[in-house]
Protein backbone atom coordinates (compact mmCIF):
# COMPACT_ATOMS: atom_id res chain seq x y z
CA UNK A 1 0.00 0.00 0.00
CA UNK A 2 2.72 2.49 0.85
CA UNK A 3 4.29 3.08 -2.44
CA UNK A 4 5.55 6.26 -3.94
CA UNK A 5 3.19 9.33 -5.00
CA UNK A 6 3.94 11.77 -7.27
CA UNK A 7 1.80 15.18 -7.87
CA UNK A 8 2.98 18.60 -10.02
CA UNK A 9 5.44 19.71 -7.31
CA UNK A 10 5.94 16.33 -5.10
CA UNK A 11 7.12 13.30 -4.30
CA UNK A 12 5.63 10.97 -1.36
CA UNK A 13 7.81 8.45 -1.13
CA UNK A 14 7.57 5.37 1.38
CA UNK A 15 9.38 6.57 4.86
CA UNK A 16 13.39 5.50 4.59
CA UNK A 17 14.23 5.69 8.43
CA UNK A 18 18.09 5.65 7.94
CA UNK A 19 17.41 8.74 5.10
CA UNK A 20 14.64 10.39 6.51
CA UNK A 21 15.19 10.70 10.14
CA UNK A 22 17.73 13.83 9.90
CA UNK A 23 15.03 16.00 8.44
CA UNK A 24 11.83 14.83 10.20
CA UNK A 25 13.83 15.37 13.46
CA UNK A 26 13.48 19.12 13.01
CA UNK A 27 10.14 18.35 12.78
CA UNK A 28 9.62 16.16 15.89
CA UNK A 29 12.27 18.62 18.02
CA UNK A 30 9.96 21.37 17.69
CA UNK A 31 7.35 22.07 20.30
CA UNK A 32 5.16 23.87 17.60
CA UNK A 33 4.82 21.13 15.36
CA UNK A 34 4.43 18.39 18.14
CA UNK A 35 2.02 19.74 20.49
CA UNK A 36 -0.63 20.36 17.57
CA UNK A 37 -0.10 17.27 15.80
CA UNK A 38 0.26 14.78 18.47
CA UNK A 39 -0.36 16.60 21.28
CA UNK A 40 3.34 15.32 22.09
CA UNK A 41 6.36 16.43 23.85
CA UNK A 42 9.06 17.25 21.18
CA UNK A 43 11.75 14.73 20.97
CA UNK A 44 15.57 15.07 22.10
CA UNK A 45 17.55 13.79 19.85
CA UNK A 46 17.37 11.92 16.49
CA UNK A 47 17.44 8.50 17.98
CA UNK A 48 14.05 9.50 20.37
CA UNK A 49 12.40 10.67 16.75
CA UNK A 50 13.25 7.50 14.72
CA UNK A 51 11.67 5.24 17.92
CA UNK A 52 8.66 7.40 17.59
CA UNK A 53 8.22 7.11 13.63
CA UNK A 54 9.09 3.45 13.60
CA UNK A 55 6.82 2.75 16.23
CA UNK A 56 3.73 4.24 14.69
CA UNK A 57 4.99 2.67 11.49
CA UNK A 58 4.85 -0.77 12.87
CA UNK A 59 1.18 -0.69 13.74
CA UNK A 60 -1.25 -2.73 11.86
CA UNK A 61 -2.38 -1.14 8.46
CA UNK A 62 -0.24 2.27 8.79
CA UNK A 63 1.98 3.48 5.82
CA UNK A 64 4.06 6.39 6.00
CA UNK A 65 5.60 8.73 3.03
CA UNK A 66 7.95 11.48 3.49
CA UNK A 67 6.98 14.43 1.33
CA UNK A 68 9.94 16.17 -0.67
CA UNK A 69 9.99 18.49 -3.61
CA UNK A 70 10.20 16.18 -7.07
CA UNK A 71 14.08 16.62 -7.79
CA UNK A 72 15.55 17.53 -4.21
CA UNK A 73 15.95 14.77 -1.33
CA UNK A 74 15.23 17.19 1.46
CA UNK A 75 11.95 15.77 3.37
CA UNK A 76 9.22 18.54 4.25
CA UNK A 77 6.88 16.74 6.42
CA UNK A 78 5.30 13.52 7.00
CA UNK A 79 1.87 11.83 5.89
CA UNK A 80 0.33 8.88 7.39
CA UNK A 81 -2.04 6.17 7.36
CA UNK A 82 -2.39 5.55 11.44
CA UNK A 83 -2.52 1.91 11.83
CA UNK A 84 -4.80 0.12 14.23
CA UNK A 85 -7.52 2.57 14.20
CA UNK A 86 -11.61 1.38 13.65
CA UNK A 87 -11.49 3.60 10.75
CA UNK A 88 -8.68 4.39 8.67
CA UNK A 89 -7.09 7.30 9.53
CA UNK A 90 -4.82 10.08 7.80
CA UNK A 91 -2.50 12.49 9.04
CA UNK A 92 0.21 14.92 8.56
CA UNK A 93 2.83 17.22 9.73
CA UNK A 94 5.19 19.59 7.95
CA UNK A 95 8.38 21.33 8.99
CA UNK A 96 7.87 25.30 10.48
CA UNK A 97 9.62 26.83 7.79
CA UNK A 98 7.61 25.40 5.24
CA UNK A 99 4.48 26.26 6.56
CA UNK A 100 1.61 28.22 4.77
CA UNK A 101 3.20 27.39 0.94
CA UNK A 102 0.42 25.05 0.31
CA UNK A 103 2.31 21.55 0.59
CA UNK A 104 0.27 19.21 2.62
CA UNK A 105 -2.80 20.95 0.57
CA UNK A 106 -1.63 19.01 -2.53
CA UNK A 107 0.08 16.15 -0.90
CA UNK A 108 -2.78 15.09 1.38
CA UNK A 109 -5.63 14.83 -2.04
CA UNK A 110 -2.53 12.39 -3.56
CA UNK A 111 -2.69 10.00 -0.48
CA UNK A 112 -6.21 10.24 -0.46
CA UNK A 113 -6.64 9.46 -3.83
CA UNK A 114 -4.43 6.22 -3.53
CA UNK A 115 -5.81 4.88 -0.54
CA UNK A 116 -9.72 5.26 -1.26
CA UNK A 117 -8.56 3.96 -5.12
CA UNK A 118 -5.90 1.53 -6.05
CA UNK A 119 -5.46 1.22 -1.97
CA UNK A 120 -8.66 -0.31 -2.16
CA UNK A 121 -10.33 1.06 0.93
CA UNK A 122 -14.04 2.21 1.67
CA UNK A 123 -13.17 5.17 3.92
CA UNK A 124 -10.84 7.35 5.16
CA UNK A 125 -11.06 9.79 7.91
CA UNK A 126 -9.09 12.57 9.56
CA UNK A 127 -9.26 14.12 13.03
CA UNK A 128 -8.73 18.11 13.68
CA UNK A 129 -8.67 20.46 16.30
CA UNK A 130 -11.39 22.86 15.68
CA UNK A 131 -8.97 25.62 16.48
CA UNK A 132 -6.51 24.98 13.47
CA UNK A 133 -8.25 25.89 10.27
CA UNK A 134 -5.25 25.05 8.21
CA UNK A 135 -5.35 21.38 8.68
CA UNK A 136 -9.08 21.93 8.60
CA UNK A 137 -8.11 22.91 5.10
CA UNK A 138 -5.77 20.61 4.08
CA UNK A 139 -8.64 17.80 5.07
CA UNK A 140 -11.20 19.80 2.76
CA UNK A 141 -8.51 19.93 -0.52
CA UNK A 142 -8.62 16.21 0.08
CA UNK A 143 -12.27 16.10 -0.47
CA UNK A 144 -12.94 14.72 3.11
CA UNK A 145 -15.95 16.60 4.85
CA UNK A 146 -16.64 17.59 8.50
CA UNK A 147 -18.93 14.09 9.73
CA UNK A 148 -19.15 15.03 13.84
CA UNK A 149 -17.49 16.84 16.65
CA UNK A 150 -16.40 15.21 20.05
CA UNK A 151 -14.21 16.78 23.29
CA UNK A 152 -10.97 15.17 24.86
CA UNK A 153 -8.65 16.63 26.43
CA UNK A 154 -5.00 17.68 25.77
CA UNK A 155 -1.92 17.31 27.98
CA UNK A 156 -2.60 20.42 29.73
CA UNK A 157 -5.95 18.78 31.04
CA UNK A 158 -8.21 21.47 28.78
CA UNK A 159 -10.42 20.08 26.74
CA UNK A 160 -10.65 20.88 23.23
CA UNK A 161 -12.77 20.03 20.29
CA UNK A 162 -12.20 17.86 17.86
CA UNK A 163 -13.49 17.51 14.47
CA UNK A 164 -13.63 14.27 12.17
CA UNK A 165 -13.63 14.94 8.35
CA UNK A 166 -14.02 11.48 6.60
CA UNK A 167 -14.14 10.81 2.63
CA UNK A 168 -15.96 7.26 1.16
CA UNK A 169 -14.77 5.89 -1.95
CA UNK A 170 -18.03 5.50 -3.24
CA UNK A 171 -20.28 8.75 -1.86
CA UNK A 172 -23.27 7.32 -0.30
CA UNK A 173 -25.84 8.76 2.00
CA UNK A 174 -25.76 7.94 5.83
CA UNK A 175 -27.99 4.73 6.70
CA UNK A 176 -27.99 6.05 10.39
CA UNK A 177 -27.58 9.57 11.19
CA UNK A 178 -27.79 9.34 15.38
CA UNK A 179 -29.14 7.06 17.66
CA UNK A 180 -31.09 8.13 21.04
CA UNK A 181 -32.60 7.61 23.84
CA UNK A 182 -36.92 7.73 24.91
CA UNK A 183 -37.02 8.18 28.03
CA UNK A 184 -40.02 6.83 29.35
CA UNK A 185 -41.64 9.32 32.42
CA UNK A 186 -44.90 10.78 34.11
CA UNK A 187 -44.61 14.37 33.39
CA UNK A 188 -43.01 15.13 29.94
CA UNK A 189 -43.07 18.82 30.21
CA UNK A 190 -41.73 18.71 33.99
CA UNK A 191 -39.17 16.89 32.76
CA UNK A 192 -38.21 18.84 29.35
CA UNK A 193 -38.03 21.68 31.75
CA UNK A 194 -35.37 20.09 34.36
CA UNK A 195 -33.49 19.03 31.63
CA UNK A 196 -33.18 22.10 30.06
CA UNK A 197 -32.43 23.98 32.90
CA UNK A 198 -29.81 21.09 33.90
CA UNK A 199 -28.10 20.81 30.32
CA UNK A 200 -29.16 23.60 28.56
CA UNK A 201 -30.15 22.93 24.56
CA UNK A 202 -34.01 23.35 23.47
CA UNK A 203 -37.51 21.73 22.98
CA UNK A 204 -37.61 20.58 19.04
CA UNK A 205 -41.51 19.41 19.05
CA UNK A 206 -44.28 18.65 21.32
CA UNK A 207 -47.10 16.30 21.28
CA UNK A 208 -50.62 15.76 23.08
CA UNK A 209 -52.40 17.99 25.11
CA UNK A 210 -51.30 17.44 28.03
CA UNK A 211 -47.96 16.56 26.77
CA UNK A 212 -47.38 12.52 25.59
CA UNK A 213 -43.97 13.53 23.49
CA UNK A 214 -41.14 16.51 23.19
CA UNK A 215 -38.08 16.11 21.61
CA UNK A 216 -34.86 17.53 23.02
CA UNK A 217 -31.55 18.98 21.35
CA UNK A 218 -28.65 18.97 23.95
CA UNK A 219 -27.25 21.94 22.05
CA UNK A 220 -27.88 25.15 20.01
CA UNK A 221 -28.18 23.17 16.48
CA UNK A 222 -31.06 21.32 14.54
CA UNK A 223 -28.47 18.62 14.60
CA UNK A 224 -27.13 18.77 18.19
CA UNK A 225 -27.23 15.67 20.36
CA UNK A 226 -30.35 15.00 21.54
CA UNK A 227 -33.12 12.85 23.98
CA UNK A 228 -37.24 12.15 23.50
CA UNK A 229 -39.22 12.25 26.17
CA UNK A 230 -42.61 9.95 26.10
CA UNK A 231 -45.68 9.76 28.49
CA UNK A 232 -45.62 6.76 30.00
CA UNK A 233 -49.20 5.74 32.06
CA UNK A 234 -48.11 2.69 34.21
CA UNK A 235 -46.94 2.94 37.71
CA UNK A 236 -43.88 1.40 37.39
CA UNK A 237 -41.27 2.90 35.71
CA UNK A 238 -37.82 0.65 34.64
CA UNK A 239 -35.16 3.45 34.87
CA UNK A 240 -32.45 3.59 32.41
CA UNK A 241 -29.28 5.38 32.75
CA UNK A 242 -28.32 8.60 29.93
CA UNK A 243 -24.85 9.74 29.49
CA UNK A 244 -24.23 13.15 28.30
CA UNK A 245 -20.78 13.81 26.55
CA UNK A 246 -19.75 17.80 27.15
CA UNK A 247 -17.60 19.65 26.30
CA UNK A 248 -17.65 22.10 28.69
CA UNK A 249 -16.28 22.02 32.07
CA UNK A 250 -17.79 19.55 33.87
CA UNK A 251 -17.65 21.68 37.23
CA UNK A 252 -19.45 24.38 35.23
CA UNK A 253 -22.51 21.86 34.18
CA UNK A 254 -22.48 20.56 37.98
CA UNK A 255 -23.08 24.31 39.32
CA UNK A 256 -25.85 24.74 36.44
CA UNK A 257 -27.36 21.61 37.28
CA UNK A 258 -27.48 22.08 41.03
CA UNK A 259 -29.04 25.56 40.71
CA UNK A 260 -32.33 24.04 38.36
CA UNK A 261 -32.74 22.05 41.49
CA UNK A 262 -31.95 18.25 40.39
CA UNK A 263 -31.32 15.59 42.75
CA UNK A 264 -27.52 14.88 42.46
CA UNK A 265 -26.53 11.40 43.79
CA UNK A 266 -22.71 11.59 42.95
CA UNK A 267 -20.90 14.64 43.12
CA UNK A 268 -17.97 15.86 40.52
CA UNK A 269 -15.78 13.30 40.68
CA UNK A 270 -12.56 11.98 38.25
CA UNK A 271 -12.68 8.61 37.05
CA UNK A 272 -9.80 6.03 36.09
CA UNK A 273 -11.17 5.58 32.74
CA UNK A 274 -9.99 9.55 32.15
CA UNK A 275 -13.42 11.67 32.55
CA UNK A 276 -14.89 13.65 34.97
CA UNK A 277 -18.48 12.96 35.80
CA UNK A 278 -21.10 13.68 38.10
CA UNK A 279 -24.64 11.81 38.28
CA UNK A 280 -28.21 13.24 39.12
CA UNK A 281 -31.77 11.37 39.23
CA UNK A 282 -34.74 12.16 37.94
CA UNK A 283 -37.95 11.94 39.52
CA UNK A 284 -38.93 8.64 37.89
CA UNK A 285 -35.28 6.96 39.08
CA UNK A 286 -33.41 7.24 35.25
CA UNK A 287 -30.00 8.72 35.86
CA UNK A 288 -28.54 11.44 33.50
CA UNK A 289 -24.45 11.08 33.92
CA UNK A 290 -22.43 14.04 32.76
CA UNK A 291 -18.87 13.44 31.52
CA UNK A 292 -16.32 15.11 30.37
CA UNK A 293 -12.22 15.01 29.45
CA UNK A 294 -10.72 14.44 32.63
Amino acid sequence: MTVQLTTEHLRLTPVDLDRDTPYLHLAYRDPAVMGPWLDQDPTGSPEETRRRIADRGSLPGACQWSIRRRDEQEVLGLIELIGATAVPGLSWMLRQEYWGRGILGEAAPAVADHLLGPAGLAHVEAWVDSDNPASAGVARRAGLTERGRFAQAGRDGRPRETVIFGRSAEPASAVVYAVEVVLPVRDVDATVALLVAALGGHETYRHGEPTRRAGLRLGPWSTSPGVQVAHVVENAVAPCTLYVHCAAPVADRYARARDAGVNVVDEVQARPWGRTEFTFRLPEGHLVVVGGPG
